[in-house]
C-alpha cells in the first residue's frame, strides 16, 4: 500500500487478497485500518506460488522498505552478526553488519556488541584460526609464533584438519558445549594413543576452556534440551522482546529487541512479525520455540520446520516469565532515553552562552610518548551520560614526532568525514588544539578546549572562560575530558604493549629477529622469563644482544 508520494506505507499478505483489501475500506475497522484508509492512494500486489513463499517475501520486503505501519525491529540494519566464511578453503570468523553473502554462516543478531565480541574472542582463543583478511598471505605472521594461528599460508595445517577446527568452533558458537567436549575428549585420547603428546596437551587445554565456560552457565533443565524462549512486554508504540537462549539445558545468554508497533496491535501479531524477521537469516534454530502466543502459528511452523510450544505450567512458563521480567527492565531503559535533560546541561548552556542545549557532547584527546605509538580518541556523552557505542579511536598515520596540534588536526579531519557532529565539541588542550579543531567542525557547533593546568575553557578566538570551581558544569566537562584521556591512553598502551612493539624498542632487534625469538619461546611471557644463557641459544642472538634483551625485559 502506497501513499500519495508513492512511498510504501504498509506491506501485508493474504490467502484471499480481495477479502483482505476490502477489510480496510469497510466498517468496523481497527485504529490501524482507520489510519491506513486515509493514507492509501494505490495498491500493488505480487502473486506467489504458496503461502509460505508469501510469508518469506513479506518479511524480505518489510526489511527492505521499513514501512511506517508495519511492525519492525528498531534500527534493524545496525544489528551485528558473527560471520563464518565457510565458502573459503580456510574460513575466518569476524563480526559484520552485511548479510549479503549467502554461502556463509551467520550467528545473531546481537544487540549487545560486547557480548558478541566476547563470544568471538572466546571461540578463537580456544580454536585458533587465521585472522588475516581476504586471501592467505605469502608467509606466516606474528599470530602463528604466539599460538593464535595454525598458519595455513605455509601449509602448517591441512585443509581437512583446519575444517575440523572450524566445525568445532561452529558447534561452540551454537552453544553445543557438551558435543564439543565429547569430540575433544575423543581427540585427546586418540592423540595420546598415537604418542602425539604435544598435540594432546593442546587439545586438553581446549577442553578445559570449554568446560570452564560451560560451568559459568546457569542450568535450568536436568536434560540436554535446546530452546529459544521469548518474552514480550509493550508500552504505547514500543514493544520489547527478550530472547532467552537455552542450549543443552543451560541458559547461554539473553538478547533484547525493541520494535516499533501501532498502539492497538495484538501481541500475537507482534510476535509473528518479529519471528519472521529474526529467523530469516538464522543458522541454528532449536527444535522447540517457547512463547505465549503467535499469529499464523501452523504456517510459520511449516516454514521453519520447527515446533512452537505455548506452555501453561512448569519450567517453560517460568522461563517465559523470566524473559518478560527482563523485557520490562529494557522497556523502562528505552523510555528513559526521552526523559528531560539534566539540569546540569541547562547550567552549562547558561555559562557558555550556547544557542541550544548541549544534549550531545563529543570530546577528543591525543596520547603518545615522544611521538611514538600516537593515538587519538573520541568519546560521546548524551544527556550527561557516556554513550560508549559512539566511542571512536584513531591511530595517528601522518604525523611523526611530537606534534599534538598536528595530531589533533588529523583525527578531526578523519572524524569530519562521518559528519553529524554533536551539539558541543570539547578538546583536551589550549588555543592551538581548539583552532585546529575549528577548521574541521561546522561553524554552528561550538568548540572549546579544556586545559588541565588551570581548568579553563579556551575558545577559537582566543577568549578564556572560567567556570565556577564548584559548579556541576565544570565537573561534567572534566569528567568528559578525563574519559577521553582514559580511552586514548588505554589504546596507546594496547599498541605499546604488543610484543612486537616492545621488542622494537631494543636497539638492533630487526623484524626477523623478533619473529625468531617469539618462534623459539612460543609466547612473550616465556621470552620475558628467559635467562641470558637461554637467550644466547637462539639463532642470531649473541651474548651482547642476549644481555640487551634480558635487561630491557626486566624493566617492563
Amino acid at each position: 500500500m502506497k501513499d500519495k508520494n508513492e512511498k510504501i506505507i504498509y506491506i501485508g499478505k493474504a490467502k484471499f487478497l480481495k477479502d483482505r483489501v476490502r477489510s480496510y475500506f469497510t466498517t468496523p475497522y481497527s485504529p490501524k485500518e482507520y489510519i491506513l484508509k486515509s493514507k492509501i492512494e494505490s495498491i500493488d500486489y505480487i502473486v506467489t506460488n504458496s503461502e509460505i513463499e508469501a510469508l518469506v517475501l513479506e518479511a524480505n520486503l518489510i526489511k527492505l522498505h521499513l514501512p511506517h505501519y508495519n511492525i519492525r525491529l528498531k534500527d534493524d540494519k545496525k544489528y551485528p552478526y558473527i560471520k563464518v566464511t565457510i565458502q573459503e578453503d580456510f574460513p575466518r570468523v569476524f563480526s559484520t553488519r552485511n548479510l549479503k553473502d549467502r554461502n556463509t554462516i551467520y550467528f545473531g543478531p546481537y544487540t549487545n556488541v560486547k557480548t558478541m565480541r566476547r563470544a568471538i574472542r572466546s571461540a578463537t582463543n580456544i580454536f585458533p584460526i587465521r585472522i588475516c583478511k581476504g586471501k592467505l598471505p605469502s608467509h606466516v605472521c606474528l599470530s602463528y609464533h604466539i599460538g593464535k594461528c595454525p598458519a595455513p599460508c605455509e601449509d602448517k595445517i591441512s585443509k581437512k584438519k583446519y575444517g575440523e577446527t572450524i566445525q568445532e568452533l561452529i558447534a561452540f558458537l551454537s552453544g553445543k558445549s557438551k558435543e564439543v567436549e565429547k569430540k575433544l575428549k575423543f581427540k585427546m585420547q586418540k592423540l595420546s594413543e598415537e604418542l602425539k603428546f604435544e598435540e594432546a596437551a593442546k587439545t586438553r587445554d581446549q577442553l578445559k576452556s570449554v568446560q570452564f565456560i560451560a560451568k559459568k552457565q546457569r542450568v535450568v533443565f536436568n536434560r540436554p534440551i535446546d530452546l529459544d524462549v521469548f518474552g514480550l512486554q509493550r508500552k504505547k508504540n514500543i514493544a520489547c522482546i527478550v530472547l532467552v537462549l537455552v542450549r543443552e539445558g543451560r541458559i547461554l545468554g539473553t538478547e533484547h529487541y525493541i520494535l516499533h508497533i501501532q498502539s492497538k496491535v495484538v501481541d500475537g501479531e507482534i510476535m509473528r512479525a518479529f519471528i519472521l524477521q529474526y529467523y530469516k537469516n538464522a543458522f541454528y534454530i532449536p527444535r522447540e520455540i517457547i512463547l505465549k502466543e503467535i499469529d499464523e502459528k501452523e504456517m510459520i511452523e511449516r516454514w521453519l520446520k520447527r515446533k512452537f510450544v505455548i506452555p501453561k505450567r512448569g519450567e517453560k512458563i517460568e522461563l517465559i516469565k523470566f524473559a518478560e521480567r527482563n523485557a520490562i527492565v529494557w522497556l523502562e531503559t528505552e523510555n528513559k532515553v526521552n526523559y528531560s535533560p539534566p539540569k546540569i546541561l541547562e547550567e552549562l548552556k547558561k555559562y557558555l552562552k550556547l544557542l541550544k542545549l548541549p544534549v550531545c557532547i563529543e570530546a577528543f584527546d591525543i596520547s603518545n610518548i615522544g611521538g611514538k605509538y600516537a593515538v587519538g580518541s573520541c568519546v560521546s556523552f548524551v544527556n550527561a551520560k557516556a554513550q560508549k557505542s559512539k566511542y571512536r579511536r584513531f591511530k595517528i598515520k601522518t604525523i611523526d614526532g611530537i606534534n599534538d596540534v598536528g595530531m589533533m588536526k588529523e583525527i578531526l579531519s578523519r572524524r569530519a568525514k562521518y559528519k553529524n557532529f554533536s551539539d558541543l565539541v570539547l578538546v583536551d588542550g589550549g588555543i592551538g588544539q581548539v583552532r585546529a579543531a575549528r577548521k574541521y567542525i561546522p561553524s554552528q557547533i561550538p568548540v572549546f578546549g579544556l586545559a588541565k593546568k588551570f581548568e579553563e575553557l579556551h575558545t577559537p578566538d582566543g577568549k578564556i572562560i572560567s567556570l565556577p570551581k564548584d559548579s556541576m558544569s565544570l565537573r561534567l566537562l572534566q569528567r568528559i575530558r578525563n574519559e577521553a584521556h582514559r580511552f586514548a591512553i588505554s589504546y596507546h598502551r594496547k599498541l605499546r604493549d604488543k610484543p612486537e612493539s616492545l621488542l622494537s624498542e631494543i636497539n638492533g632487534i630487526s623484524k626477523q629477529r623478533k619473529e625468531i625469538l617469539l618462534k623459539h619461546f612460543l609466547s612473550f611471557n616465556k621470552l620475558k622469563q628467559a635467562s641470558i644463557s637461554e637467550l644466547k641459544e637462539v639463532s642470531g642472538i649473541g651474548e651482547i644482544y642476549a644481555k640487551e634483551i634480558y635487561n630491557f625485559l626486566r624493566l617492563i
